[in-house]
Formats: structure tokens, C-alpha cells, sequence
């Protein structure tokens, strides 16, 4: 019997005959034989998935070999910069990325042919490559061009096990480990080791501010610039980022992310805003490298230093929520009253007790209403690691242009004394409540009557902010001198006294 085998037409659709008019509005069209998942692969080659056909050895790029290899390679962005235009060598790039990749062990550069579109890098993210075409101190890869050549650039859960790998810049070694080489204080940088040529920079972020569009002087068009504050324990300045490396600066958390910048670039502003002044403008250069939150011992010092420092200069610590019942603090059976040096002794202690709850019975004695109005700094926040005050309890950030709510200014109260001590205001965390207790006194639960349908808190920051120079003078004036049982908490991970309630 012979068996038959299916022919060319069977694989096409029969074409239906049409009246010519009906098919200019039909809505179907023919489709070009490639799925959707075909075309994705096509426009845009890193978003395809990897499936290598043979095996690829993990490899530290301290251990490459020169010549073609059958690599994985994953390392974090140290630096990198984009070229287009005359460098086009594939007929679908409009350019190429030039990226540094760092593992702890070494570096190596990378030509990364793609469509601008296609791909934003950012400094610090982790990056794996498979099979390297020909590798040196540098390797070309055109993801669309060679199925086993691969790049994928991973974003990893902040906090998370793949977060925290390859993290140890260069020139660590963790096992013997003494010192890191050109590692400066920025004072000393800034001061003359900028003309190292070769120094290093290890310091936290203070501040990220926007974005401005700059018209440069000596050539066409338009450049993107942010400002980011920059500090150590000895010094602060402006890190500028311009262009492509703005949105890498788009995670950085003040107060929290380290930087470590080898090779910082360094110019002379002569423009200074300030007189008889120059200032330094530090960036990132084409040989420079930037660790973003490395792991090493001075880095770890750093951030316990900058911790430290982040508690004494924070402008206002958000009240911690979830530890004490402050019904129970203020009205229950265990009610302990302390002295300001019987408090200190007990926090000070080898052995602390972990959070507890007191009362003390102290003095008001100074005020600075007054001086805080005429200064407009009555209310006060943190954003985007920029203080921000007001007279008002709501005010817009200049820096994201977002509205947020203030709370009053701890330093209003200068200080209270007992018979053994004094402490300063501006230490103390207040509940929203006590400071209603504290300004309103026993006429707090009539007014949290009267304004039911709002909390008695925000009634009274109303309240506050709306009184003039002469109604806070007399408030300032029936407060000052007078005595009032301040119930606190203290909290072991703030290492403050928090005041949970007021009575007089």
C-alpha cells in the first residue's frame, strides 16, 4: 500500500475568493508565519530566555582565559557609559554600551550592542553573561547575532541572599584582609588628593536632588544633571551625575546607601556661588568605578558611624508605634517615678532592661516658641534626606514636589529640669497626644469633644499654627516655670525617651 505523504499546499490556507471591495475594511490580516514570542526574540534580544545547548563553566573573571570560551561570567556594574552613532557595527543597533563589570576578583569591559531603548543600566546591578566570543581585558556581544551568546541583567529584591552577592570591590582580600589601597577621607580628597590621580573615595548618601536640564556653554543642546549629596565623618560635597547615570541614583536611600568611588573625577568650579570661594565638582569618570553599598570592614564602620551620626542630626524621629500601651503606662497599677539621674543610671547600665515605661515630675524650663514662628521652622519632616520646615503643618517638598504632613518641632521645648538634672527637648520623641496635653492641658478632653468628627492631635496642630505673635507669647508665658508629669517610654533600638502622655 503506498503511503502517502502530505504536500506543500497542505500547509496553506485556501485562498477565498472576495468581491474586492469587502476585503479593504476586513479587519483580519495575513500574518507572517512568526509567533509573537518569535518577534519579541527578534526586537528585543535580552528579553529572551537563555537555554544553553551545552555545558558553561562558572568562572571568576580573575580566571579568564584569552581566547573563546564557554563562560558564565556574573559580576556588578562598576561603570559605564553609551556610544553610538559612527560605531554602529550591526545593522539594528543604533549603538553600544560600554560596561565594566567587577566580580571582587577583577574587571572586564564590555561592548553591548543594543538599541538604546532596549536597556537602562544602572551602577551596581548584577549582571551574568554566558559564552564569551573572544575574551581579553575586553569582549564585544551582539545579543541578537549569536543564540549562545547571552546577557542578562538581574533585579534582585533589596535585602534579599542575591542582593548581598559580589559585593567586595577590588583589591579585598577578606581572608587577609588589611587595607584598602588609595582609600582617603573626603576632607583629604578634597583638600589636595584629588591630584592623585589614583585615590579612592569611600562615602554615604545625603541627599538626592532633581533633575535640571543644563544648557552647557561650549556646545549644542541640552544635558540632564542631578546633584547628589555625598558625606563621611569628615566632610561633605556634590556627587554629580549627568545624563545616562541619573536613574542609577534613583534606589540610593539617604542615610543608608555607601558608595565607594575609585578614581572620582575632579574639577575646579571657579564659578562658585560662594566669594573668594572654589568649590570641587566631583564625578563620575571615564576610568572611575563605583561600588554601590560594598562589603568590607571600612564600609561596615562607615555605616555604624553614619548611623550614629543620622540620630544626633535627624531633624525630627518618627514616633515608634506597636511598643507600649500608653493607657496602661499612664493610668495602670505598675506606675514607677524617676528622677532624670535615676533614669540615666538605669539606661546607661551595663545591662539595660529593655523597653520600660515612668513618670517624671520636671520643670518646664525653656521655651522657644517664639523663635521658631519668626523662623518658620514651627513644624517640621524629613524628605529625600533634605529637612523641610514650615509654620503650617503641611508643606510640598521643593526637592519631588510631593505634599507632606509635619509635625511640630521637638526643639520648641528647650529644656526640662528636676532636682537632679536637666534634659534638652529637642532629645525627647513626642506622641501626637502628649503634645495636645502638653499645649492644652486639662481642657484637651473638651476640645477632643467638641471636635469629634477630627483627632483632638490634628485639631490642635491647627490650633498651634494658627495662633498669632501675641497668643504664643501668652502660651509661651503660662507654660514657662510651670511643673507637669511627663509619662515616657524608653526605647532600646532608638536609644531615646519617648513621651507617651502629659499631665499637669
Amino acid at each position: 500500500m503506498t503511503a502517502h505523504f502530505p504536500s506543500i499546499q497542505s500547509f496553506y490556507s485556501r485562498e477565498v475568493p472576495s468581491d474586492g471591495i469587502g476585503d479593504l475594511f476586513s479587519p483580519t490580516e495575513a500574518g507572517d508565519g512568526f509567533t509573537s514570542s518569535e518577534v519579541e526574540a527578534l526586537v528585543n534580544p535580552l528579553s529572551r530566555e537563555f537555554r544553553p545547548s551545552r555545558h558553561y563553566d562558572a568562572c571568576p573573571i580573575a580566571d579568564i582565559q584569552t581566547g573563546p570560551h564557554d563562560y558564565i561570567i556574573t559580576g556588578r556594574m562598576v561603570n559605564f557609559s553609551m556610544s553610538g552613532g559612527p560605531h554602529r557595527l550591526s545593522a539594528n543597533a543604533s549603538g553600544y554600551y560600554f560596561l565594566v563589570i567587577s566580580d571582587g576578583t577583577a574587571a572586564i569591559a564590555i561592548k553591548l550592542y543594543c538599541n538604546e531603548s532596549e536597556y537602562r543600566p544602572l551602577l551596581g546591578q548584577r549582571i551574568t553573561i554566558g559564552h564569551i566570543p573572544y575574551c581579553s581585558i575586553a569582549t564585544t556581544i551582539h545579543p541578537g547575532r549569536n543564540g549562545a551568546t547571552h546577557i542578562e541583567f538581574h533585579v534582585d529584591e533589596p535585602g534579599s541572599d542575591d542582593d548581598k552577592l559580589l559585593r567586595c570591590p577590588l583589591e579585598v582580600n577578606t581572608e587577609e584582609y588589611d587595607y584598602l589601597s588609595g582609600l582617603m577621607t573626603l576632607k583629604s580628597f578634597l583638600a589636595s588628593g584629588y591630584d592623585l590621580g589614583e585615590g579612592k573615595i569611600l562615602v554615604c548618601v545625603r541627599s538626592v536632588g532633581p533633575r535640571r536640564t543644563i544648557h552647557p556653554r561650549k556646545r549644542e543642546g541640552t544635558l540632564d544633571l542631578v546633584e547628589v549629596g555625598v558625606y563621611d565623618d569628615t566632610a561633605h560635597c556634590v556627587l554629580k551625575l549627568w545624563e545616562d547615570k541619573i536613574p542609577s541614583a534613583k534606589s540610593w536611600i539617604p542615610n543608608r546607601t555607601i558608595l565607594l568611588i575609585s578614581q572620582p573625577w575632579c574639577q575646579v568650579n571657579h564659578h562658585s556661588s560662594r566669594q573668594n570661594e572654589n568649590s570641587l565638582d566631583v564625578g563620575i569618570g571615564y576610568s572611575s568605578m563605583v561600588d554601590v553599598d560594598p562589603d568590607f570592614p571600612e564600609a561596615m564602620w562607615l555605616r555604624t558611624k553614619i548611623q550614629d551620626l543620622a540620630k544626633k542630626e535627624r531633624v525630627l524621629v518618627p514616633f515608634p508605634t506597636n511598643i507600649w500601651d500608653v493607657e496602661l503606662a499612664m493610668h495602670g497599677p505598675n506606675r514607677f517615678l524617676y528622677t532624670l539621674a535615676e533614669l540615666e543610671d538605669q539606661v546607661r547600665n551595663d545591662n539595660p532592661p529593655g523597653n520600660f515605661t515612668g513618670k517624671l515630675s520636671v520643670i518646664v524650663k525653656e521655651l522657644n516658641l517664639m523663635d521658631h514662628w519668626r523662623k518658620s521652622t514651627t513644624c517640621c519632616t524629613e524628605c529625600c534626606g533634605i529637612p523641610l520646615y514650615a509654620k503650617n503643618p503641611i508643606a510640598t517638598c521643593k526637592n519631588c514636589d510631593i505634599r507632606q504632613d509635619l509635625s511640630l518641632n521637638p526643639r520648641v521645648i528647650g529644656s526640662f529640669l528636676d532636682e537632679s538634672g536637666m534634659i534638652a527637648g529637642n532629645k525627647l520623641i513626642w506622641n501626637d497626644e502628649a503634645w495636645t496635653q502638653f499645649f492644652f492641658g486639662a481642657a484637651y478632653e473638651e476640645y477632643a469633644t467638641a471636635r469629634a468628627q477630627e483627632s483632638a492631635a490634628e485639631q490642635s496642630w491647627r490650633k498651634i499654627t494658627a495662633f498669632d505673635a501675641n497668643s504664643l507669647r501668652d502660651l509661651e508665658a503660662q507654660l514657662l516655670y510651670s511643673r507637669a508629669t511627663l509619662t515616657f517610654g524608653w526605647s532600646v533600638e532608638l536609644g531615646r525617651l519617648c513621651i507617651l502622655g502629659v499631665e499637669w
